[in-house]
């Protein structure tokens, strides 16, 4: 896309869109940031920043803008970016809206260069005093106070933070997410440098805090937020694992305590990353008895909810652990079987009857796997799958195959070579009746399955007659068709374009659509390529653009 004659690729509502904000005077402000390099402030429904680089011969080479627009690659703002700056690149502005008329900037560090220690002090001082928020980051970077002052100027840090973004509306809107998520990176930063451990898990908990707490004060459809909870989990992981001896009950105590916070409430999975943190302590018997007094109260043993079986279920695994590693084989065995409802301590059970080559007792703990998780097709079909491991070992060939063709029917493409080869009729037999099979069965996934078979087996006559029912597929396989079916699969591809090119409506929809008539080149060959070409001329000559992409066709 260039400068001189963007209009062409941009979609036709958008246009009009950005030149009524640059015909309207939106565009307030405009500079040369660097060498083809150009900033454009627009005021709208709120004030957005563009920024557009050109090549040297006019190219757009890359545009954003800080709007949350994102339905498609250039929004209405940066339209009448592009307008303004090709009346800049070829005449003088006749915007008298701009507050400043295009220039060169001066760089920050060109003019600080030349000064003072004390003056930069003083403007650092005087710039300071008209932002909370960059007054209190210079503090928490550059301070060293005693424990309890440095825990409170990262505290203010925050809640200047929060005021900054949340203002008057008391929400953060989705723009402002990773810029708000990005200031709080300096309390990240300071916990991660201090040296007193206690300090720096003090700092990193009260930021968790916040961080959790901001899912209820802001738009996270980034996952900012999500992605600062989870660095800072891990900083406090690193902090509890570099614990000295005569710390550690404080630092467990600490983060224990931390999992009362109401502000878990609704967040269990992360108070249980705490718990699950503390579990770095649990060598010492009175803190793991602590510990687990702590997971069996949080335990909800009546709730039918999913999420909460999901829950019970870590709790439960942090319990295990605590049991595998400081307890007896006979516990931890135990403990297992009293809570096979749950999936991953069957998948255990399953694991250990494996390697201990008791098939028996797989094949009964798998089934009754089948009993509990009826409502639950993907369980079903992992207990089917150790049910099969152990016919297999076991050489019980007749179960093995029913096994693996109910596999197979319910998606696992996997086990159609090994159904293959326990079939007790002739091979060419079995494929046949099995492809009747799948075409009478009308579930989605018995198609897929249909369709694998087929490309396995390169059954060229019936892929043809599935792309006949679904031409779509064409450009899958044209080229494995064409030898030997060419005028057929010829005539099926130019129908497929002819179809695509009767729903298409912009200019993406027909720049998409010369690209399969490239392909059908291949297939086809460059008379009929350009005699589809001609045929859509004709039919489309009412649609400029498709005519023009059609035009760019070699």
């Amino acid at each position: 896309m260039n400068i001189n004659n963007f209009e062409n690729d941009i979609n036709k509502t958008i246009l009009d869109r950005g030149y009524s904000y640059y015909i309207e005077g939106n565009v307030v402000e405009a500079y040369e940031k660097g060498e083809n390099e150009y900033i454009f402030h627009i005021e709208g429904s709120d004030d957005y920043e563009v920024l557009v680089e050109i090549s040297d011969n006019g190219d757009i080479l890359y545009s954003e803008c800080d709007c949350p627009y994102d339905f498609g690659p250039v929004c209405k703002h940066e339209v009448a970016a592009y307008f303004q700056l090709f009346e800049m690149l070829n005449h003088e502005t006749t915007n008298d809206n701009l507050t400043s008329k295009p220039r060169k900037q001066t760089t920050i560090q060109e003019v600080l260069s030349n000064l003072s220690k004390e003056e930069l002090i003083n403007i650092i001082i005087n710039v300071a005093n008209h932002d909370a928020t960059l007054e209190n980051s210079l503090i928490v970077k550059y301070s060293n106070g005693d424990s309890q002052q440095e825990l409170e100027i990262c505290r203010e840090l925050i809640n200047a933070i929060v005021r900054k973004y949340t203002g008057r509306e008391g929400f953060i809107k989705y723009r402002n997410t990773g810029a708000f998520v990005r200031d709080l990176d300096d309390i990240l930063e300071k916990a991660r440098d201090t040296e007193n451990v206690l300090l720096a898990l003090d700092i990193a908990l009260l930021l968790l805090e916040e961080a959790i707490g901001a899912f209820q004060y802001a738009d996270d459809s980034s996952g900012d937020i999500g992605f600062l909870v989870t660095e800072t989990l891990e900083l406090i992981e690193e902090i509890a694992t570099s614990q000295n001896d005569h710390q550690r009950a404080e630092l467990f105590e600490k983060l224990l305590d931390q999992t009362d916070n109401e502000v878990f409430d609704g967040w269990l999975d992360y108070k249980i990353d705490l718990l699950k943190i503390c579990c770095e302590f649990a060598d010492e018997e009175i803190l793991r008895k602590q510990l687990r007094m702590k997971i069996e109260s949080m335990l909800d043993k009546k709730s039918s909810d999913r999420y909460m079986h999901y829950s019970n279920e870590r709790l439960l695994q942090l319990l295990f652990q605590l049991i595998e590693q400081y307890g007896t084989q006979e516990e931890a065995e135990q403990f297992i079987k009293e809570h096979l409802q749950f999936s991953s301590f069957r998948e255990q059970l399953l694991n250990k009857y494996l390697q201990g080559k008791n098939y028996h007792k797989v094949i009964e703990v798998a089934k009754e796997g089948e009993a509990q998780d009826q409502q639950y097709p993907g369980l079903i079909s992992k207990w089917k799958k150790y049910r099969y491991l152990a016919y297999k070992f076991l050489s019980l060939k007749e179960e093995q195959q029913t096994l693996a063709k109910e596999l197979l029917l319910a998606g696992d493409f996997e086990y159609y070579q090994d159904l293959k080869e326990l079939a007790s009729e002739n091979q060419g037999e079995f494929y046949s009746n099995l492809k009747q099979e799948l075409k009478t069965i009308k579930r989605w996934n018995a198609n897929r399955i249909f369709l694998k078979m087929i490309e396995r087996e390169n059954d060229l006559e019936e892929i043809l007659e599935f792309v006949r029912d679904n031409p779509r597929y064409i450009e899958d396989y044209a080229e494995k068709l064409v030898k030997q079916f060419k005028e057929e699969v010829i005539e099926i591809y130019k129908e497929f374009i002819e179809s695509v090119a009767r729903t298409s409506s912009n200019r993406r929809d027909y720049q998409g659509l010369c690209h399969k008539i490239k392909r059908y080149k291949k297939i086809a060959g460059k008379p009929k390529q350009m005699e589809l070409i001609n045929e859509l001329m004709g039919l489309y000559r009412k649609r400029p653009a498709f005519i023009d992409e059609l035009g760019k066709i070699k």
